[in-house]
């Protein structure tokens, strides 16, 4: 393996677009270089409805980051979101193949694993991820990683990420037009879940949340593993619409608004010193008033997070996930600094809440410290993880499937095993 690696994440959101470029080598990570917020164009609950749009905001971000590491980027993994993306687990079983030593083989788990793959999906839809969760040989269940075992019939329990193949085209075309080799699309949960997430709380059982600014994703894990995932079509850009409706004001002196009052929240927390009861000072705004009440400031937020945690909660409950999540919640993205947030996850999901900022890389921390910056890292983090199994997969945009090779199949379902 050559010493280091220049990896690139593209986190390609309906109100941001970032790269990230990290220099992997064994024993780190190392951010060189990072776009920052770039505004996003042609991009709307994450899905692509402007290709030119999108191309430009991305081209920038590219150009930015690029500068900054001093290197070109010729592929790179990119996140992909919005509410087509679905999931569903999968059951797959064989018959080991006769050998000598009786053992089962790497042969034996892509063959288990291709026969869990065996689900009905409609043309019009792509798999995005197929992690598997945990293997059975004969009788004997819970098993990790098989290869070496004996046994006689091996079972996998797998999780497949699907989406939209039009979604996905789409995208993979907007990146192509900057010069760019998509990798791999990554879910934005998986992605950020590489980044804020413990392998202890995958252990317990978790819940990410990325609230982004039109869309929220979720993925919930149990013993190591994903089992549900969902985006829902609301995000941080409802909050600013409404409090725009509320004071009569446009939405960039909206966001503005939101933005102070949330970092206001998050020094009075640091302080032990959050004052709802105070007015909150708006004459800058040029609006009907110049003081207003922040209770009524948080009135109006509280309002469109409870309803974004209350869909959250129904989705657990769809999913028979209460109680079995004993780490809680941990809320990332953007939206996850609006103020009120752990406030309102705590009541409406009756579980422990954190913010999950991005860990695991060293270099430029100070520009990707924050929670909006966690799908891009985990892009890297995702992509580092396969570089270091010793593979990586590329997707096939003509035939609409990722290549698939027994052997790098292995290596890279191997190293998503906890």
């Amino acid at each position: 393996m050559p010493k280091e690696k220049i990896i690139t994440g593209i986190d390609i959101g309906s109100t941001r677009v970032s790269t990230t470029i990290a220099s992997v080598s064994e024993s780190k990570v190392s951010v060189v270089g990072v776009s920052g917020d770039i505004t996003s164009k042609g991009i709307n609950k994450g899905n692509v409805i402007d290709i030119d749009s999108a191309v430009e905001a991305i081209a920038q971000s590219l150009e930015k980051a690029e500068r900054m590491a001093g290197v070109s980027v010729s592929k790179a993994f990119v996140t992909i979101n919005g509410s087509h993306i679905e999931t569903l687990n999968s059951h797959g079983v064989v018959a080991v193949a006769p050998n000598q030593t009786s053992e089962i083989s790497k042969d034996d788990v892509a063959r288990v694993i291709e026969a869990a793959q065996a689900v009905s999906l409609p043309s019009t839809r792509e798999v995005i991820h197929v992690i598997p969760r945990d293997f059975a040989i004969d009788s004997l269940e819970g098993i990790k990683d098989p290869v070496g075992m004996s046994g006689v019939r091996l079972e996998v329990e797998t999780n497949i990420i699907h989406g939209s193949s039009i979604a996905m085209k789409n995208i993979i075309r907007c990146v192509n037009q900057v010069g760019v080799e998509v990798e791999e699309l990554v879910y934005t949960g998986i992605a950020s879940s590489e980044a804020v997430l413990t392998d202890t709380e995958k252990e317990l059982g978790v819940l990410l949340v990325d609230i982004g600014g039109g869309t929220t994703s979720m993925i919930a894990f149990l013993d190591g593993s994903p089992v549900h995932s969902a985006v829902l079509p609301i995000g941080g850009r409802l909050v600013t619409s409404d409090l725009a409706i509320g004071l009569r004001s446009r939405l960039e002196d909206a966001e503005k608004i939101k933005l102070r009052l949330s970092n206001e929240a998050l020094i009075g927390k640091a302080m032990d010193n959050v004052k709802r009861d105070e007015e909150f000072d708006i004459s800058e705004f040029n609006l009907e008033i110049e003081r207003i009440p922040r209770n009524m400031l948080y009135k109006i937020i509280d309002a469109r997070l409870e309803e974004i945690f209350r869909l959250i909660a129904l989705e657990v409950v769809k999913v028979n996930l209460v109680g079995k999540l004993p780490a809680g919640v941990v809320v990332t993205g953007g939206g996850s600094l609006t103020a009120g947030v752990e406030r309102s996850a705590k009541v409406n999901l009756k579980m422990p809440v954190r913010i999950g900022t991005p860990k695991g890389v060293t270099g430029l921390i100070d520009e990707i410290q924050g929670p909006s910056s966690a799908a891009g890292v985990g892009a890297i983090l995702y992509g580092t993880k396969l570089y270091r199994g010793g593979s990586l997969l590329s997707f096939d945009e003509h035939r609409g499937n990722m290549k698939k090779s027994v052997s790098k199949i292995i290596d890279k379902l191997r190293s998503f095993l906890p």
